[in-house]
């Protein structure tokens, strides 16, 4: 892919008519069909409902007394089926079909302007946590992890939201799940399907809506970029600014 400024590419348009409308910029030919989206994406619910609650009650045991759920039970369970779901998409989506991390969107990125775009997005989304934290009574965010408060709690969640959760969602929403069902219905319509699947995969409805709308940011930002590393950095600012919110006020 030609690089350009990362503003270009997000701004100019589309003149490549000639092409189906899901394989235009960032997108191509996607390796993997319909029965490797299938199998994967049981492998991700497998693991949101059963690998991620298994091992979070089994890694509490171990490392908290009396079924006390711990912060490093929850940190294991989620790291496991994270692991399993990024082994899943590379042994079936890629590997078997003698692709390569670049098939998933990891190509290099001109990061001209993504700092600047980065420091907008941060600033958006800190006043948008300080209004609702203010308007609303949604949990901490610890407590909606079961964390608490201590440094080795805050270090694990970190970890968590800003490294492998934004890693491991990007790869498989955007980079595996959102190319291969754009290659079938164009880029939109994928996009929506992906983005409501992404909600879905988080816990608390009353941010469903929201993490909708980030998801169609994230997508757009993939497809318009050509590189996984956009939507990733995207992912990991506006969770790591959350997580510095919520420390700073409380929410």
């Amino acid at each position: 892919m030609e690089e350009r400024p990362l503003l270009r590419q997000l701004l100019e348009s589309d003149d490549e008519t000639g092409r189906p409308l899901g394989e235009r910029l960032g997108f191509g030919d996607v390796l993997w069909g319909r029965l490797d989206l299938v199998v994967v994406s049981m492998v991700a619910l497998v693991g949101q409902v059963i690998l991620v609650p298994a091992g979070y009650m089994g890694a509490a045991q171990l490392f908290a007394p009396a079924y006390q759920v711990s912060s490093v039970g929850f940190f294991a369970s989620v790291l496991i089926s994270y692991a399993v779901l990024m082994a899943a998409v590379w042994l079936v989506g890629v590997r078997r079909h003698g692709g390569s991390g670049a098939d998933l969107g990891f190509r290099p990125l001109d990061a001209r302007g993504l700092a600047g775009l980065l420091a907008a997005l941060a600033a958006t989304v800190a006043a948008a946590n300080i209004v609702v934290g203010m308007a609303t009574e949604l949990p901490r965010t610890q407590d909606l992890f079961r964390f608490g408060d201590s440094p080795i709690d805050i270090f694990l969640l970190a970890l968590l939201v800003t490294i492998a959760a934004p890693l491991a969602e990007e790869t498989f929403f955007r980079g595996f799940l959102l190319q291969g069902l754009a290659r079938r219905f164009s880029f939109w319509p994928a996009a929506v399907l992906t983005s409501a699947a992404f909600a879905l995969a988080h816990v608390w409805w009353q941010l469903y809506l929201p993490i909708f709308v980030l998801g169609l940011a994230f997508a757009w930002l993939f497809w318009r970029t050509g590189s996984l590393w956009a939507p990733i950095a995207a992912h990991a600012t506006i969770n790591a600014t959350s997580l510095v919110v919520a420390l700073t006020i409380g929410r």
